[in-house]
């Protein structure tokens, strides 16, 4: 019998005590994923997507000016979103509004 005891506390005693932590940590860890999960959701829905065409037309360029500006660098490069179609936020094309030529025009 005094192989089956640590500390005064049978084996099996131990391994249900050990079990149960782990079932609450795991629940805990699951609820947190779970929040994660709902709160990028919810930033994604809310975000504002500025797509090439809507770009385009507050720079007063092409959509070819676009593609250009974004293969160059002066434009951020686009998230993409489920059908991998790229676009900007607003806050990534802030920095374009000093840009020569475009200041002014640039309506965010």
């Amino acid at each position: 019998m005094g192989d089956n005891r640590i500390i005064g506390m049978e084996l099996g005693v131990l391994e249900e005590v050990l079990r149960s932590i782990v079932r609450q940590e795991m629940a805990g860890l699951r609820e947190e994923i779970k929040q994660t999960l709902v709160s990028k959701r919810e930033s994604l829905l809310q975000e504002e997507r500025l797509y090439t065409e809507q770009v385009a037309e507050f720079l007063g360029v092409t959509r070819h000016t676009i593609n250009n500006y974004t293969n160059n660098g002066t434009l951020p490069q686009p998230k993409r979103d489920i059908s991998d179609r790229p676009y900007w936020t607003p806050d990534q094309l802030e920095s374009v509004r000093t840009l020569r030529g475009i200041k002014g025009r640039f309506k965010i």
